[in-house]
């Protein structure tokens, strides 16, 4: 039986990606270039020709802090994880997953984001199986990528993982709260290889990143900011004990400080002082999305499972009949169908 062209496109990317990983160990800046000329080639969707393009200029400068930080996602990531959470990104949802997006978007007319920014509770309305059913439906618009939020800590993380195990194929990505992880729970997050998991940078974190590493885990860290300056940001970024760090607004963050803090971390990306790769989540987010659809789309669910829409008004997705496009059509504006072809 012949593979579909999206998995056999996948498998080759796979091995490129096998093939990768061992020579970046043997040697850091050859191979990088060479991974960096690969992705070129296989890049087909908007997306990945913006970033290989941009990877190949930031690695211009051989004493680049990203040579360091790519060693340190080699040294300190499992490998079937870095390459099967990759994979799921770079491909799956920023490539195959886009395609179906833009297709849905110039048949219906809506706006459709590349992900999914969900706030999660264990004892929630927003249950485990309303959340799957979540997914079930953005995968089949094009939606391979969903971030959760955590507002507790589960005890038994049995459901999340087994849930993030049945989509092998998208990435999702946890953003810890301040409390402390288990040894048992983290053993049981390096299990899953599609999976990503943030420590918040606050009293807990230093165990927290201590033990994802340990395990080998695919780990970031992440920082509520409110107004900070350059001076801030550079010191979180030298302080930071993982290979990314996501800013995240607190809530009462005012737009010109967001405003600010995107610019910052995205001039910080071009002149890196430190092998630490910043994100802002939120502006990063929409970049992207702009990137894939020609302008942006961002939707964020509580832990009840409500979602503002304009003029004040509530879309909860626990309620009877809900679904998705139903969803995009109240909270997201009509798109401009010349502009996806």
């Amino acid at each position: 039986m012949s593979l579909k062209p999206e998995k056999f496109t996948r498998y080759l990317i796979e091995a490129a990606v096998n093939r990768g990983i061992k020579e970046m160990q043997e040697d850091p800046k050859r191979s990088v270039r060479k991974l960096a000329d690969l992705g070129r080639q296989f890049a087909r969707g908007r997306f990945q020709k913006n970033f290989f393009a941009l990877s190949q200029t930031l690695l211009l400068d051989g004493n680049s802090p990203y040579y360091s930080l790519l060693s340190r996602l080699t040294e300190e990531i499992d490998h079937e994880t870095l390459k099967k959470f990759g994979v799921n990104i770079g491909y799956t949802s920023w490539t195959y997953g886009a395609e179906l997006i833009r297709a849905y978007e110039r048949e219906h007319g809506l706006a459709v984001p590349w992900s999914l920014f969900i706030h999660y509770h264990p004892e929630g309305s927003f249950c485990l199986s309303r959340l799957e059913a979540l997914i079930q439906e953005g995968r089949r618009l094009g939606i391979y990528t969903y971030c959760l939020c955590l507002e507790a800590v589960p005890e038994d993380w049995q459901g999340l993982i087994s849930l993030f195990r049945r989509y092998d194929n998208s990435a999702f990505l946890i953003f810890l709260p301040d409390e402390e992880l288990q040894e048992e729970q983290a053993l049981l997050l390096s299990q899953c290889r599609n999976l990503l998991v943030s420590a918040e940078i606050a009293p807990s974190y230093r165990k927290n990143i201590s033990l994802l590493r340990q395990n080998k885990c695919m780990a970031a860290n992440h920082y509520y900011y409110s107004d900070s300056g350059r001076e801030e940001l550079q010191l979180r970024l030298k302080d930071c004990e993982s290979p990314l760090l996501f800013f995240l607004p607190q809530k009462d963050t005012p737009p010109s400080a967001r405003e600010r803090l995107a610019e910052s971390v995205y001039q910080i990306r071009y002149h890196p002082e430190h092998p630490v790769f910043p994100i802002e989540l939120f502006a990063d987010y929409k970049r992207i999305d702009y990137i894939i659809s020609g302008r942006s789309c961002f939707l964020e669910i509580d832990s009840e499972g409500r979602i503002p829409l304009p003029g004040g008004a509530s879309f909860c997705i626990t309620q009877a009949g809900f679904s998705l496009p139903r969803l995009l059509q109240a909270a997201a504006p009509a798109v401009s169908c010349e502009a996806l072809c």
